[in-house]
């Protein structure tokens, strides 16, 4: 069977625009939460615009594509897989052969990983163009306009698609349903979230100490609750450490709300007026469901990192090196290990006056 590579694609006048209608955007996505959290509530900001083009992720066996709102069978393709990878590569070839143009996005800017992916897709004729924001290598390329990753690659549809109007609405939306939630609570809630997917790097973990005087710190306030959020392997001797470390007149304000499922920790979100947490699944969860936070950052690129009146980022500033994001433990690269807890109480305060006052 000969594989057909080169469909022509019409060159397009000055004042024109594609025809959504036959595009196809194909994007990648790594298999955490938080990467879900964050390209399937991009694919639910093109359902709320009711955009024309097509939207397809490609994820590496992400077990969170269920939770999406609406169908993910369709949507969602596990390439990590052999019957995922052909169906995907069926799919695109057809639609390329109908005269379709598909777009190769990457999840994270430059991706190799990626770039080879869609090089492949190419070749076998089920890609048109490879689009990336700073990839000297790709087809197109759209300078980043924004510093968070959803907000990226919204700027990078409405420019490419020529829609302005598609960014006057910034806000991320939340990936999967969840239910409403009835108030119960009399005091104000400051959730912690101290968990991290590499937490066996110093950089990407705060101390039990620290936590434990932030804690100390929020509770002289007598109308503040802490709840301890989370599913980590660790979590309840973490907790306990934390409750017997506080003085006894603080110990029934400080709540333990374990969670089994992302729809549980989603709930218990929901439940809290401010989040203190690491950068990590529980940031892109509270950002997409407008949540007050405070983010502590070490060796996190900034395109994880969200914008926003409700966002406060408390960053290492002492490391030597910019940080590079990868899984391996580098001293001279920012670390959480070197945030003060002076730094987190502060930022903590000044977003509650600042949300309190809106």
């Amino acid at each position: 069977m000969k594989i057909q590579t080169n469909v022509e694609v019409q060159p397009l006048g000055p004042d024109e625009k594609l025809d959504l209608k036959k595009v196809t955007v194909i994007y990648t996505m790594f298999s955490h939460l938080g990467d879900f959290v964050v390209m399937g509530g991009l694919l639910r900001k093109f359902d709320l615009l009711g955009v024309e083009f097509e939207s397809l992720v490609a994820h590496q066996g992400s077990p969170h594509v269920s939770l999406f709102q609406t169908d993910s069978a369709n949507r969602f393709f596990n390439i990590a897989s052999l019957r995922g990878a052909l169906t995907l590569l069926k799919k695109l070839r057809e639609a390329r052969q109908r005269g379709r143009i598909l777009l190769g996005i990457p999840m994270a800017p430059g991706s190799i990983q990626a770039f080879i992916f869609f090089w492949l897709l190419k070749k076998l004729g089920a890609l048109t163009y490879i689009v990336d924001f700073n990839l000297v290598n790709a087809d197109v390329i759209t300078p980043p306009r924004r510093r968070y990753v959803f907000d990226r690659h919204l700027t990078q549809a409405a420019e490419l698609f020529r829609r302005p109007e598609w960014l006057d609405d910034m806000s991320m939306p939340l990936a999967m349903a969840c239910p409403e939630i009835a108030p119960e609570k009399t005091m104000r809630r400051v959730g912690f979230f101290p968990w991290s997917g590499r937490s066996w790097l110093p950089e990407f973990t705060w101390p039990q100490s620290r936590w434990l005087a932030l804690a100390e710190l929020i509770l002289q306030e007598p109308d503040v609750e802490i709840v301890l959020l989370g599913r980590d392997t660790n979590y309840t001797k973490f907790a306990e450490t934390l409750r017997t470390g506080l003085p006894e007149e603080m110990r029934s304000r400080f709540i333990s709300e374990a969670a089994t499922s992302v729809e549980d920790l989603v709930v218990g979100l929901r439940k809290i007026d401010c989040l203190v947490t690491l950068n990590t699944s529980a940031l892109h969860l509270a950002h997409a469901l407008k949540l007050p936070l405070v983010a502590l950052c070490g060796s996190s690129l900034e395109i994880w990192q969200p914008e926003g009146g409700h966002v406060r980022i408390v960053r290492d500033t002492q490391g030597a090196l910019p940080p590079s994001d990868k899984y391996y433990h580098d001293p001279l690269q920012p670390s959480l290990q070197r945030i003060e807890v002076a730094g987190v109480h502060s930022a903590l305060i000044d977003i509650f006056s600042r949300c309190s006052s809106n």
